[in-house]
């Protein structure tokens, strides 16, 4: 008993480490594609945080099974190479109560990495795509990015503003351009205004909402033309249109699982037994990491890690291949991804065969006769 609280202390506290270098990790990666959307006026600036926290959710997914993983199999190394694992096999605690003490935590990550594939990835998954479809058909106002051009809605025209005040809610030095192609047949009739500021307005009688321009000029018509005005104003409404925001399509990782469970579409089962697997995951993983974990103290902490590595990117891979091949109909549903949980078992089974042997891994001893 005091050996294996003592195991699950060394295996927490690197699990731990582990965890918060490859969230950082993660989260920097993220990070960069989310800023590279806000500069490219996809996402909007006061989204960005909401969608970071979105999509940690669907991180953990991946993190929780790697950090697992990597976590048990250097924490063993660790032991193996300071000869504790020696000492303890001398206490009578062999490679099964080892094993026994690996998968009660590899079934407890299993519980939360469920509790994440099943509810929590799919619900952020749907607010991720509310929130980026919100963006999309925001008013073109709020998706200005200062210091550049920024194309209206189906390429109703150009706007741009050179700063943006954001405790005052006020563009600077407001430049746009707007078509109309209202006349069929004929050539569209432009509209320029620039304007010393700006800002966003909405009539609390009808609700409707405009960009009111201060101090500026409106260019209408073409210049040579007989038609072509030039008006001066010291403020000028424009209504501004406000798109419905409908998600029209998720991604199957957004489906909720309930609906998973009566759906008869094959790709849904997929899905299913996708998320059902990456839980399974845990378990064959934390057992996989106890025979990789064995070393010796020439071979150092990290002698195994790279083929640990290897193991690890056979094994999720063949996962995905096994839901590819569920949904190509190529493997039945009832077969699907199970067996790849199977030949994980089957591995770990031979390298502990190999290393310790039937009778040493289930305790037996050798009886010697009497002389």
């Amino acid at each position: 008993m005091i050996i294996s609280r003592y195991l699950l202390k060394e295996i927490f506290v690197t699990l731990l480490g582990v965890s918060l270098v490859l969230l950082l990790i993660a989260i920097s990666v993220q990070m960069v594609g989310l800023l590279s959307k806000v500069t490219a006026g996809i996402l909007k600036t006061n989204t960005l945080m909401i969608m970071m926290g979105l999509n940690m959710f669907n991180l953990m997914t991946f993190i929780l099974p790697l950090a697992l993983y990597l976590g048990i199999l250097l924490a063993l190394s660790r032991l193996y190479r300071d000869s504790e694992m020696t000492a303890i096999a001398a206490c009578g605690v062999g490679p099964l109560s080892i094993m026994r003490t690996v998968f009660i935590i590899g079934l407890l990550f299993a519980l939360i990495q469920g509790s994440f594939t099943l509810y929590l990835a799919p619900w952020a998954e749907t607010h991720y795509a509310h929130l980026t479809e919100k963006s999309k058909k925001s008013t073109d106002i709020e998706g200005v990015i200062p210091g550049r051009f920024n194309e209206l809605t189906a390429g109703k025209g150009v706007v741009y503003v050179q700063t943006l005040d954001d405790e005052r809610g006020e563009l600077q030095n407001v430049f746009l351009q707007m078509n109309d192609d209202s006349r069929k047949g004929d050539s569209p009739v432009g509209a320029t205004i620039v304007a010393e500021r700006a800002y966003k307005y909405q009539d609390e009688k009808t609700g409707d909402q405009f960009l009111l321009l201060e101090n500026g000029s409106r260019y209408e018509g073409f210049p040579g033309d007989e038609n072509f005005t030039v008006i001066q104003f010291k403020r000028h409404g424009i209504r501004v249109e406000e798109k419905s925001i409908t998600v029209t399509s998720y991604r199957h990782r957004a489906i909720p699982t309930r609906d998973l469970f009566k759906a008869d579409h094959i790709s849904y089962k997929a899905e299913l037994q996708g998320r059902i697997s990456s839980a399974l995951f845990c378990i064959g993983l934390a057992l996989l990491a106890v025979p990789l974990s064995k070393t010796s103290q020439r071979q150092g902490r990290y002698g195994k890690l790279a083929l640990a590595i290897v193991f690890y990117m056979v094994f999720s891979n063949l996962l995905n291949v096994a839901k590819a091949w569920v949904i190509n109909g190529k493997v039945s549903p009832e077969i699907g991804v199970w067996w790849v949980h199977g030949l994980i078992l089957l591995v770990v089974a031979i390298m502990m065969m190999k290393q310790t042997g039937f009778r040493h891994l289930f305790g037996f001893k050798q009886r010697h006769p009497a002389s």
